[in-house]
């Protein structure tokens, strides 16, 4: 496999990659690319009046809460003009739902507690926030933070 750039003077970037067949190898590599450029990004949040342009790669969890979207960091909590569906879509693929009303960085968890009907408490790396996660979407946490733990 080869690596080539080529620069363009005018237009829209855009990354090819030509290959032979859709092997696990390309949808490995896409999937970085992909996650490389959209965490490498900003998103914009609010407290009151005042827009906070925060890395993506700082945000812990979105959660809903009287029919707005909330950003959570280690130091705050900002609201979003996104619905949680929207962010799903514009966040890196190591943020995933965990509820009907909740989005988490997975790379950002420092423990899961399961509670005895499956649902459970997720704790975050650096300070004291929780978040719930439904029993429904236990097993695919578990995938996805062995997934970015073994930097899949």
């Amino acid at each position: 496999m080869k690596i080539r750039t080529e620069t363009v003077p005018e237009g829209e970037e855009e990354i090819v990659i030509r290959c032979r067949e859709r092997t696990e190898k390309i949808m490995l590599l896409e999937s970085l690319i992909e996650n490389a450029v959209k965490s490498q990004s900003e998103i914009p949040l609010y407290i009151g009046r005042t827009e906070y342009y925060i890395s993506k790669n700082e945000i812990l969890f979105f959660e809903t809460s009287d029919g707005k979207v909330y950003a959570h960091t280690v130091t705050g909590m900002y609201a979003s003009e996104y619905r949680l569906f929207e962010v799903e879509n514009i966040m890196p693929s190591y943020f995933i739902r965990i509820s009907k009303s909740a989005i988490v960085n997975t790379k950002r968890i420092s423990s899961l507690r399961r509670e005895l009907t499956g649902s459970g408490e997720i704790g975050f790396k650096g300070c004291d926030k929780k978040v719930y996660f439904s029993r429904g979407y236990y097993k695919f946490l578990r995938d996805k933070i062995e997934e970015t733990r073994l930097g899949i």
